[in-house]
């Protein structure tokens, strides 16, 4: 069974670390020839500090972190903040190899989208790498349409990432 829950800093700390490690190498599969261009924005060095980062722009009530389970084990994680009173964004939604197609992605973006609804949100955006096919297929499922871009965050990777939007 599949359960979505909130991580609880710094307990779970580890638990996203290792997942947002394995979405760091994911990321490098997809994307070889960027691979200096991700681990710029994406150090696997500097990990503990990512985490701890993400474990405070995405914490309660400015954003919510949370993490997707297996019969106990954890296989994946999504995050989403406010980008203003109106507008959230969902961020590093990622599922590990072994638990694709269990619906994870989806549980966890719907969960953030729900999330961000009872925060009083109107709309949702998000951003994905171009080479992640199935991510776009699932917001694209999901009713977000392409956007123009929301953010300059990393000009350095533009040319990797399709931006989405939809009202909540």
């Amino acid at each position: 069974m599949l359960i979505i829950e909130r991580a609880v800093f710094p307990k779970d700390t580890p638990i996203v670390g290792s997942l947002f490690l394995g979405y760091i190498e994911f990321l490098f599969d997809r994307s070889p020839q960027e691979r200096e261009n991700i681990r710029q924005k994406y150090d696997p060095d500097k990990i503990d500090d990512l985490v701890e980062n993400f474990a405070t722009i995405h914490a309660r009530p400015n954003g919510d972190l949370l993490i997707a389970s297996h019969e106990g084990k954890p296989v994946g994680c999504g995050m989403m903040r406010a980008l203003g009173e109106e507008v959230a964004e969902i961020q590093r939604v990622f599922v590990t190899e072994d638990a694709r197609g269990l619906g994870a992605g989806k549980a966890l973006t719907l969960a953030l989208m729900e999330q961000a609804r009872k925060d009083g949100h109107t709309t949702i955006r998000l951003d994905t790498g171009r080479a992640l096919v199935e991510a776009s297929g699932l917001y694209e499922k999901l009713g977000f349409k392409e956007c123009a871009p929301y953010h300059q965050d990393t000009p350095y990777l533009d040319h990797l990432i399709k931006y989405y939007e939809k009202p909540l």
